[in-house]
């Protein structure tokens, strides 16, 4: 079981197949674990991928770079194009790398910007999400297969930053008052057949070509609660974080993409129904976000009978 932050999928670099967003029938990059989940610039992260294919996880050679351009005010993208392929790339590769973020990353990707250039205007400030937060793009380029095939994809680290244009009453509340986010925890992951009374654990061996219901199941203290600054009312506001749950399967069909919860649904556990393939085995994967940026992921090998 990993951890993993937030990851962008750069859908214009694969061929569009028709199927579902669910199915893996290429390589590809699920997500991008980052240890701790939240963390101020200048500060080490743990990073690592996970790649899946329809044979199971993959552990290629990755090339890692920092995105070190903010996104042009003209774009709606979360990064700027030119993020992708050249990204600054960091001195170590591998499928998983320990290394620093920028410690400029709040003045380029937060709210508090450098000061300009004599003769250049000033730059805007990044917004901050729903949540309050602001996030370093990271390039993962994957090599899983021959030189000429490459699988990109953008993880956002969620960076601690300060609490810009909030009174100063308020600043010092919300340091009292939030708690650097964490990754959720999978506590479990189950399977039950049809007839069956019970749902097991997962890995096991399930029927072939049979609607198998699927939960997923994380720790109560997963869902955290934080303050955000209410720019309208110029006060701290208390929410809850949702949780979403990505499904993959590398054969069968699923009945939903994506569950959860949101923020006011207490409940700790997801459900999905799987149609097993007619013959395996085969692969699950899933992966469980927070809001503010934390993922959980777990992958199983799936005999089919």
């Amino acid at each position: 079981m990993k951890h993993a932050l937030i990851l962008l999928v750069v859908a214009a670099c694969r061929p569009d197949l028709g199927g579902p967003s669910s199915l893996v029938t290429e390589p590809r990059v699920l997500a991008i674990a980052a240890e701790p989940a939240e963390i101020v610039p200048g500060h080490e992260v743990a990073l690592t991928t996970l790649i899946a294919s329809p044979d199971g996880d993959l552990a290629p050679d990755v090339a890692w770079g920092f995105c070190s351009q903010p996104t042009p005010l003209s774009s709606n993208n979360a990064v700027g194009d030119d993020c992708i392929y050249g990204a600054a790339s960091l001195p170590v590769r591998g499928a998983t790398i320990t290394t620093t973020i920028p410690i400029d990353a709040c003045s380029i990707f937060g709210p508090t910007p450098p000061a300009p250039a004599p003769g250049e205007a000033p730059r805007r400030p990044h917004d901050a999400d729903v949540t309050g937060g602001f996030y370093q793009p990271i390039r993962a380029l994957a090599q899983p297969g021959s030189p000429d095939q490459l699988v990109p994809a953008i993880g956002l680290t969620r960076i601690r930053c300060d609490l810009a244009n909030a009174p100063i009453a308020v600043v010092r509340d919300f340091g009292q008052r939030y708690v650097t986010n964490t990754n959720p925890v999978i506590a479990s992951a189950i399977a039950q057949a049809p007839g069956e009374v019970d749902a097991l654990e997962l890995p096991r061996s399930l029927p072939a070509s049979s609607p198998v219901a699927l939960r997923v199941r994380w720790t109560d203290a997963s869902a955290e609660t934080f303050p955000v600054f209410d720019p309208r009312t110029r006060a701290l506001v208390d929410h809850r974080e949702a949780m979403r749950v990505s499904w993959y399967v590398s054969d069968g069909e699923l009945t939903s993409d994506r569950t959860g919860r949101t923020e006011d649904e207490l409940d700790a556990f997801a459900d999905n129904v799987w149609t097993t393939p007619p013959s395996g085995p085969a692969h699950l994967w899933v992966v469980v976000r927070d809001s503010r940026g934390g993922v959980a992921f777990a992958s199983f090998t799936i005999a089919i009978d």
